[in-house]
């Protein structure tokens, strides 16, 4: 059988080309005019509610060696004691400089007897990855197979299909926050059942949830009353929760893995055994010095107050920063001079007035990275510091317009998610037992 072609849009093709061809100014200045600012935004995300994630793009591994390969080759552990497991295992692929390339979600589903081509005694797994990074790492995976007894192919259109559901209105939030959601078959359905469908709990902090794996498309089984939202409402919520993902929020072969928070979000496993860019993560892991982490943010306008929580607003079009307008712009901090400006941060994505940056910690949070005592140094936090950031939109879409740029000018706000502060608290546990 022929294996399927996996369509990928444009827009991932472009900056590759444009980077081997242009300077860096050129390039930035090229990639934000590729962009515009949507007309409207999306609704806020309700507390209940399930997403079908067309934006994602599945890869099927499968074989007596699948295992091991993923073993050698992912930041968490993959071996045959998780085939049975109902965790979604959130990994990322690094290079050998210890760089992020993907961040994806891997599912075991050996016990799968409808999946077509896989024999339910060779261990398989399900590869869920961004869609526009899914061509490269399906040429990452062929790269490194040599030998190893498996198979690497891309399901059919149509052949399964990605969900994510949550739940926040759960009263105990110490609790699973799947544990409202009725449990689906993770084992061979009926052999009248013409489908199958797998859910996995969603690791990468305590409130996000599930994510449900089905070969079909009609509406999974969740508790009544369960509202369906696009992937947009979805992407906003995950922004809220302080959760990066995908290529235009975690760079790739320019973030690590402890700065894009996968070492808080489950996706490292310190104990395992050797596997690609191993060597730099763990030498980062026990130096313990993480300085700049990705946080949400809110932008406000320059004359405005600044926000004491974190809020998406839905109506205020004055502020959209969405689409990659501002992607990559410095952060700074208001007060100190052009000469004395040093970066605090770097935007990488936003809707509306919320979004996504790579932030010093100690510069833009209260948050303490190192053990020295004594007073604050002159690029330290403190809470009446604040921070903007500049860049330049084109002013219309005539021939003489597209000459002209204003530059727009938004002040921002970095938020230190709960669940951050508590993986702070049982990481500083355990290394005071190790000491």
């Amino acid at each position: 059988m022929q294996t399927p072609t996996l369509r990928i849009p444009t827009q991932s093709i472009l900056p590759r080309l444009l980077r081997s061809h242009l300077c860096k100014d050129c390039l930035a200045k090229t990639t934000r005019r590729s962009f515009s600012a949507p007309s409207t935004l999306p609704p806020p995300p309700p507390h209940k509610g399930f997403a079908r994630l067309t934006n994602r793009a599945l890869i099927l591994v499968h074989g007596r060696d699948a295992a091991h390969y993923l073993q050698g080759l992912t930041t968490s552990n993959i071996n045959n004691h998780t085939l049975n497991s109902t965790d979604a295992h959130y990994t990322a692929f690094l290079n050998a400089q210890g760089r992020v390339l993907h961040d994806v979600f891997i599912y075991p589903i050996s016990h799968a007897p409808t999946v077509k081509t896989i024999s339910p005694d060779e261990p398989g797994y399900m590869i869920d990855v961004d869609e526009n990074s899914a061509e490269s790492l399906r040429s990452h995976l062929k790269r490194f197979k040599l030998r190893a007894k498996i198979e690497v192919r891309v399901p059919e259109p149509g052949e399964w299909h990605l969900y994510a559901t949550w739940d926040d209105t759960n009263p105990n939030p110490n609790s699973n926050p799947t544990t409202t959601i009725p449990p689906l078959p993770s084992s061979p359905p009926p052999a009248s059942s013409p489908h199958q469908t797998f859910t996995f709990t969603d690791t990468r902090t305590p409130t996000m949830g599930s994510r449900i794996l089905s070969t079909t498309t009609t509406t999974p089984l969740l508790p009544p009353n369960t509202p369906q939202t696009s992937p947009q409402t979805y992407d906003i919520r995950r922004i809220l929760h302080g959760v990066p993902q995908g290529p235009t929020e975690i760079l790739p072969a320019e973030a690590l893995p402890q700065e894009s928070n996968m070492d808080y979000m489950s996706g490292i496993d310190f104990r395992k055994g050797c596997y690609l860019g191993q060597e730099l993560t763990i030498r980062t892991h026990h130096t313990g010095v993480v300085r700049k982490r990705i946080l949400p943010v809110q932008v406000y306008g320059v004359e405005e107050k600044m926000p004491e929580m974190l809020r998406y607003d839905d109506d205020d079009k004055s502020l959209i920063v969405g689409s990659g307008a501002a992607a990559g712009e410095n952060i700074v901090r208001v007060d100190m001079g052009r000469g004395r400006r040093r970066s605090a941060g770097k935007f990488l994505k936003g809707v509306g007035n919320v979004g996504l940056a790579l932030c010093r910690l100690e510069m833009m949070t209260d948050v303490r990275v190192t053990q020295e005592e004594g007073g604050r140094g002159a690029g330290m936090w403190s809470p009446e510091h604040e921070f903007k950031m500049a860049w330049k939109e084109e002013e219309g879409e005539g021939e003489k317009e597209k000459e002209k740029e204003k530059e727009r000018e938004v002040k921002i706000k970095a938020f230190v998610p709960e669940w951050h502060r508590g993986r702070v608290s049982v990481r500083d546990m355990h290394r005071q037992r190790q000491e």
